[in-house]
């Protein structure tokens, strides 16, 4: 006999294809959130998934320090669960909050007994957050390479990537300390990152582009203070194979998912 749905799962399925087509209700969200709230109040069964939904509310806002608060209490309650890792990890990296993406990819890769898509979800965020060969290792280890789709055409044959950065002297060390300054360089400007997105281009080069809520006039004055972040930070900021810009969130197009719907 087929059990009834949770309803988390009805909320997850809502919030899940707003973050996807990026197009928010706010009117539906802050339901779902005084749903989710009441339901945490009452001892519901999983809360787990309320506060991975409120992790989703949080996100769609833009609030960065909610986000992190309701995503580590789902953790907290189901660091084995790999719908709160997976999407936990996807919406982390997303708002700039770097280490915590990783932290919950690394988890979803080494679980034990994972499926496709649990593997496919850990290379995802980890290439997100530059790491390429923790990436390409999942990828092979998790033998996910027929399950990706259209958008996943950054996943293939990273090995000229991967080369690349190493000619360079760019290791991974390096490449995270890039990120996180740029991004926290954002933050420290008063904007809150909406969007990240990671862009391979044919010549083994990368562009880390960062979406705020504000115009192209304001956008290139962020741009101007993180390349004088980079600069003064580090004597080689490696631009010639990473560099990191601003966009307006209105410019932002979705391609493909990083998410996953309910189960």
């Amino acid at each position: 006999m087929d059990l009834p749905q949770p309803v988390t799962h009805d909320w997850l399925d809502a919030l899940v294809e707003m973050t996807i087509s990026a197009q928010s209700n706010e009117f539906v969200v802050k339901r779902i959130e005084r749903d989710a709230q009441q339901s945490l109040q009452r001892n519901a069964d999983e809360p787990q998934m309320c506060w991975l939904v409120l992790a989703f509310v949080a996100f769609l806002r833009g609030d960065r320090d909610g986000f992190i608060r309701c995503a580590e209490a789902a953790h907290a309650l189901a660091n084995y669960d790999s719908m709160v890792l997976g999407n936990a990890a996807s919406l982390a990296l997303n708002l700039g909050a770097t280490d915590l993406a990783v932290k919950y990819a690394r988890q979803l890769a080494a679980m034990k007994h994972g499926h496709v898509r649990m593997f496919l979800a850990a290379a995802r965020a980890l290439y997100g957050a530059t790491l390429f060969e923790e990436a390409n290792a999942v990828m092979h280890s998790g033998n996910i390479q027929h399950a990706l789709t259209e958008s996943d055409c950054f996943l293939v044959e990273m090995n000229d990537l991967i080369a690349s950065f190493q000619r360079s002297g760019v290791d991974p060390q390096t490449r995270m300390a890039l990120l996180q300054l740029a991004s926290s360089t954002i933050r420290a400007s008063g904007h809150a990152i909406r969007r990240t997105r990671s862009v391979r281009f044919p010549d083994h080069t990368v562009r880390y582009e960062f979406y705020i809520d504000q115009s192209a006039s304001q956008c290139a004055n962020v741009n101007f203070a993180i390349a004088e972040a980079l600069t003064d930070e580090f004597d080689d900021a490696h631009p010639e194979l990473i560099t990191f810009v601003c966009r307006p969130l209105a410019s932002f197009v979705p391609r493909g998912t990083s998410f996953e719907i309910a189960r």
